[in-house]
């Protein structure tokens, strides 16, 4: 098959999974889970803020933020989160948290609803399994993005008028942050998509996805708990924050290709199950 007809299918098969997602009933708890988490994260981050501040000053307050992120990263992502606003990076590290639960219940039954007897069932396109697969991954990670965004944007926009920063430093560090939970939200949709295309039920689909990441949770906690056993902490998608939040290019590359090669992996697994599947 040609590549434009290869893209074609792809585009496709992402423009159904969008409409999909967004019209039916869980677009609308979608809906409302992106608007509660937008407010209610950023109203409970500017009042924890100001209690903290009110209670040891702001230079303080500076200080100990400082501190705790040489203690989560190193001296040199402190030094360049220091202009951050403080609920900005707690959005930001929210994200990184709930990125895998979003493309757990935005994609868990991607692939697995359309599995059927030696076949799969296509409602747009008769498209090759490899491109139905891709454009289901994307279109996963579209909706996801698209949730994160918007969760994102209200908090913008409540620190713009609560006074959470000044405007040039939320309209800065905002969308930059937002950007940098992009490559792992990329990663765990296509574990997602992965585990969907394992089975043909949604409700174990989900399960799997679920056990998946919890495996990989464990294995950040023992890696960071251990030194000897540090790997294992890059298992977990979300532990590449450390390269990602770097100042330096060449760790913000290792970062990308880290995500991009998790994201990889698990891709060309699910293309692989569902191409071969009661074939």
């Amino acid at each position: 098959m040609t590549g434009p007809a290869f893209g074609r299918e792809i585009a496709l098969v992402l423009m159904r999974e969008l409409v999909r997602s967004l019209r039916s009933a869980k677009g609308i708890v979608l809906a409302l889970i992106t608007v509660v988490g937008g407010v209610g994260t950023t109203m409970i981050g500017l009042y924890v803020q100001a209690k903290v501040y009110q209670r040891t000053g702001t230079a303080q307050g500076h200080l100990i933020r400082e501190e705790a992120l040489k203690f989560a990263y190193d001296d040199a992502i402190a030094r360049s989160l220091a202009e951050a606003p403080e609920v900005m990076f707690a959005m930001f590290s929210t994200t990184l948290t709930t990125s895998a639960l979003l493309a757990a219940f935005v994609g868990y039954d991607a692939i697995s609803t359309e599995l059927q007897y030696r076949g799969i069932r296509y409602s747009t396109v008769r498209a090759r399994r490899d491109s139905f697969v891709i454009g289901k991954l994307l279109g996963t990670f579209a909706v996801a993005s698209l949730m994160t965004l918007v969760i994102h944007t209200i908090s913008w926009l409540l620190m713009l008028v609560y006074g959470g920063g000044p405007p040039h430093v939320v309209l800065s560090w905002g969308p930059r942050l937002w950007i940098l939970t992009l490559p792992i939200s990329l990663a765990w949709c296509a574990l997602v998509t992965f585990a969907s295309s394992l089975v043909k039920t949604p409700i174990l689909a989900l399960l799997s996805s679920l056990l998946a990441m919890l495996v990989t949770w464990i294995c950040y906690g023992v890696g960071r708990a251990f030194k000897d056993y540090g790997w294992l902490s890059w298992v977990h998608p979300g532990g590449f924050d450390r390269l990602l939040l770097s100042p330096e290019p060449l760790e913000l590359a290792k970062g990308l290709i880290a995500a991009s090669g998790f994201a990889a992996v698990f891709l060309a697994g699910a293309v692989f199950v569902t191409t071969k599947r009661d074939v």
